[in-house]
């Protein structure tokens, strides 16, 4: 596999032939980019959403009212083909690791945290479709544990947890 990846390299400065790369790596490359855009556009979309978004709403709740009722649904629909992205080109990516050499005992603890942090962060996003009405005024342990803070948290562990996982299998590699 390290070869593969040298020889992108090589590729991306312009000195091998892309005809040197066969079609499964392309195909890898394809999924692991996949994989990384759905992350980036749904954690960097939450961060927007956290750090810019919601403090206008609170400063400006008259001007900034007929603005979200639009930008909602798109971020919706950006979350939901994130998350669609996520479960399959993470699925195609396991697989593919579990078949090779370099899924060691620590590479399957730490994917295996990956996956429980994403499938909570799966579940937060549900349950808050689910909720309806306002949000209550005393929260409880329960719901703060399963709010937005913890999404962008989650996703941000998750996020450092795939460079965990490059540098267990780059180490296996050598």
């Amino acid at each position: 596999m390290r070869e593969i990846r040298c020889e992108i390299r090589v590729v991306i400065l312009g000195y091998v032939m892309f005809t040197d790369i066969g079609i499964a790596e392309w195909l890898t490359l394809a999924v692991r980019y996949g994989h990384g855009v759905a992350a980036v556009a749904w954690l960097g979309g939450s961060l927007f959403h956290a750090f810019a978004l919601t403090p206008l709403v609170a400063a400006y709740p008259q001007q900034m009212g007929p603005a979200m009722s639009l930008i909602k649904p798109a971020y919706r629909e950006m979350v939901d083909i994130s998350v669609a992205v996520l479960i399959v080109t993470g699925l195609i990516l396991m697989f593919s690791r579990i078949q090779s050499s370099e899924a060691t005992i620590a590479w399957a603890i730490v994917v295996s945290v990956k996956i429980a942090l994403a499938l909570w962060m799966f579940y937060i996003v549900w349950r808050r479709r689910r909720a309806t009405g306002e949000e209550p005024q005393s929260e409880g342990f329960a719901t703060k544990m399963l709010g937005y803070n913890w999404l962008l948290g989650l996703g941000l562990i998750v996020f450092m947890l795939a460079g965990v996982l490059r540098e267990i299998v780059e180490s296996a590699l050598a």
